[in-house]
């Protein structure tokens, strides 16, 4: 196996991320464990204050407990939080049970436990939100957004992070604030979407600046995060410096974890600049600083670490057993971005250890773990399996895959993969036998790989732009000689304009004349063009009061029969055909509100969805309206549809809300609904309702569904030619995409 392969087949570097997470305190070094008798005495303290009211007192308590908790990360601790929440003269406070709910959250995500942690913090919102306490509800988001993140779930944690980012502005909370900026960053930065995520950052930046300190230790993991983004731009050496100044801070306040990760990114650094030596000094010293520590994530994230460095020089063994380890934790905890990055890995370790169909299964394996197809993760493994393939003789297929590679690094610019995909599609195209082909790569090849960290080339460039400005001042010198001869003929060239001047004045008064007549001639037809617009206007004007007074019938029509169903209703016994009036009224009221926006608006053929939605929610939330504490929340971009295609929005939005109202919260006393509607790109949309409920049944299927309200909602999602997708994790899911301009015959 040649060095170019070796190259051709590394990993990308794998950085760690520090997501900013509400409520965090910050610890310098690990502190001196509890005994397990101060945990008795606080446990005491706390009963004593819930049961004298004393609130705040046992908030504090708790504060002291999660601290001490933190840093040991003992069970005990965790044993005391499972039951405090399970204490029945407790569950009666929801401030105090939204406390219990956090701190355990902070817990499980410092121990490593992602899955415990998501659950917690959002037991944590819902406890918040009973309470009226919008800034901790806020905060709660955000945590549920980086327990997303964490578990590849990018577009979920952004609407969280959404979700909190009006309240801390309506709060003025600039600490608030500049935290959804850097979490924002960082999911864009996911997706690989690094322009917005650095706008992202940028704000960031300018918010931290107007609250802290240039030496305080929150500037260290801000730094860290935009070194990333800075990394993946191939803007190295920007990044570098940001590390440095990280170091500074982390040494100024003698901060261990902060030091050990700065020093774990730079052996990334000194990967890159080939300094081996320091990269595994760097890793050394992060793997001393962890051995007994009991955050999990930290430990599996440096055996990965540890398993790239061995397979980048050619210990294979050694790397299969590190990253084999890792894998254990990703997928205890469903990291699924974590657990295809391992499996690519563990490929990438095979085809070096030449056991070529081996590799190809990793590899896919590693495919039902990416979810975006546009980034340079995906097209690595693109290019991975293409590769494998064409070790195989399977070079048709092989080609195919480096093509699909090479569609998805052009437009994201990686110079580098680009340059691979060229040297993969020359190989495939030799084993086809398709020589022209072939040479017509590798030129290509030959191209980009001058152009990637070529220290020469730049060199060169920059002589080529000197030579350029001594040519501009060459050029400069020349003028100033020439000048004399140029005022010599300045004086000729001005008796010449004299005798010109005097002819073109007499050509002037004679075409000012034929102007003026044309101007006169002109006015007088702007006249009668004027009078015609306004006939016009006016009967566009009598036209749309009337196309208005039409939609105002319809509403009213429509009214009459929702009041028909609704007394109805009220003479019936029978509950199911309560349900079905039910269910009819709120289909007329769906079809009443377009019309009933039409004619309140300017413009009779677009609806506005945002307000139409949120309306709609209103009605419905009180047709069904009971005891349960269920909060609606729409998050509708400011789209506008015509009527054609609203209605069946409408209806579908209808059917699906008036769903999870009804069936989703039968178990449980409070939870969240959430109407999502955003326009992915220009013409496509995408309508999102989740609930937090009970799920849906494993085994409904709803193309056999016998509910009126699902085959409806299959039915419209094929007259608009939009795909329906359905999950339930745990809550129901329904997400469907569709074009403005897709509506069936």
């Amino acid at each position: 196996m040649s060095l170019m392969t070796l190259n051709k087949m590394k990993n990308q570097i794998v950085f760690i991320m520090i997501f900013v997470l509400f409520g965090v305190f910050e610890t310098s070094a690990q502190v001196p464990q509890w005994t397990l008798d101060s945990l008795v005495l606080y446990e005491e303290k706390l009963a004593s204050h819930v049961s004298k009211d004393q609130l705040d007192e046992g908030k504090a308590v708790i504060a002291k407990i999660e601290e001490e908790g933190s840093n040991s990360l003992d069970p005990v601790f965790f044993d005391f939080f499972e039951r405090a929440i399970e204490n029945k003269s407790y569950q009666s406070q929801d401030a105090l049970m939204a406390e219990l709910h956090k701190s355990l959250g902070m817990l499980e995500y410092f121990r490593g436990n992602i899955q415990a942690a998501l659950s917690a913090f959002y037991n944590a919102r819902l406890y918040y939100i009973k309470s009226d306490e919008k800034k901790m509800a806020a905060g709660m988001a955000m945590n549920i957004g980086v327990m997303q993140e964490k578990i590849g779930q990018y577009d979920s944690a952004i609407s969280n992070y959404k979700l909190a980012e009006p309240v801390f502005k309506e709060l003025q909370d600039a600490k608030g604030l500049s935290n959804v900026y850097e979490n924002l960053g960082l999911a864009y930065y996911q997706e690989d979407d690094f322009d917005l995520a650095l706008r992202y950052f940028e704000q960031t930046d300018s918010l931290l600046n107007t609250y802290l300190d240039p030496n305080e230790i929150r500037w260290v993991g801000f730094y860290m995060n935009k070194h990333l983004l800075l990394f993946k731009m191939n803007r190295v050496e920007e990044g570098l410096k940001l590390l440095l100044k990280g170091f500074q801070i982390a040494e100024a306040n003698k901060n261990d974890y902060y030091i050990s990760k700065l020093g774990e990114m730079m052996g990334e650094v000194y990967e890159l600049r080939g300094q081996t030596d320091k990269q595994y000094e760097a890793l050394m010293k992060s793997k001393a600083f962890f051995k007994d520590s009991k955050n999990q994530q930290a430990v599996a994230n440096l055996n990965y670490k540890l398993g790239v460095y061995h397979y980048q020089y050619g210990v294979m063994d050694s790397a299969m057993v590190y990253v084999e380890k890792s894998l254990a934790y990703f997928r205890e905890n469903q990291m699924e971005s974590s657990i295809g990055m391992v499996l690519n890995t563990m490929g990438n370790i095979a085809f070096m250890q030449e056991d070529y169909e081996k590799a190809i299964q990793y590899y896919q394996q590693t495919a039902a773990y990416y979810k975006n197809e546009n980034t340079q993760a995906y097209a690595g493994f693109l290019f991975n399996m293409g590769y494998s393939l064409n070790k195989v003789g399977q070079s048709a297929r092989a080609l195919e895959y480096m093509e699909r590679a090479l569609a998805i690094r052009k437009p994201l610019k990686d110079l580098g993969g680009i340059r691979d995909a060229y040297q993969g599609i020359a190989e495939a195209q030799e084993g086809l036998r398709e020589y022209a082909k072939a040479y017509e790569a590798f030129k290509l090849f030959h191209i980009y790989h001058d152009s990637v960290f070529n220290e020469v080339k730049s060199r060169q460039l920059a002589e080529l732009e000197t030579e350029y400005e001594s040519g501009k001042k060459d050029q400069a010198i020349a003028v100033l000689e020439s000048e004399k001869e140029i005022q010599a003929l300045l004086s000729q060239k001005q008796k010449a304009q004299i005798s010109l001047s005097i002819g073109g004045l007499i050509l002037f008064l004679g075409l000012a004349g034929v102007f003026f007549r044309q101007a006169k001639i002109r006015k007088q037809h702007n006249h009668i063009l004027a009078l015609k617009n306004e006939e016009i206007a006016k009967q566009n004007d009598e036209r749309e009061l009337l196309l208005k007074e039409i939609h105002h019938r319809v509403k009213n029509n429509l009214q009459i029969i929702s009041s028909l169903l609704s007394m109805q209703t009220r003479g019936l016994q029978d509950e199911k055909v309560k349900g079905a009036m039910k269910e009819s009224q709120s289909r007329v009221k769906t079809m009443a509100l377009i019309h009933e926006k039409l004619y309140q608006y300017e413009n009779l053929s677009k609806i506005n969805m945002q307000e139409y939605m949120i309306q709609l929610s209103d009605f419905l939330t009180q047709t069904y309206r009971s005891d349960k504490q269920i909060n609606v929340i729409v998050e509708a971009s400011e789209i506008s549809l015509d009527m054609d295609m609203a209605i069946p929005i409408g209806l579908i939005t209808n059917e699906l809300l008036s769903n999870s109202l009804k069936y989703a919260f039968e178990d449980s006393d409070f939870g969240e609904i959430h109407i999502i509607f955003s326009e992915i790109d220009p013409g496509n949309y995408k309508l999102r309702v989740e609930d937090t409920g009970k799920g849906l049944d494993n085994d409904l299927d709803i193309e056999k569904s016998k509910s009126l309200g699902l085959k409806l909602v299959r039915t419209l999602t094929r007259q608009i030619n939009g795909q329906l997708k359905i999950s339930s994790n745990p809550g129901a899911t329904f997400e469907i995409e569709f074009k403005e301009d897709a509506l069936a015959a």
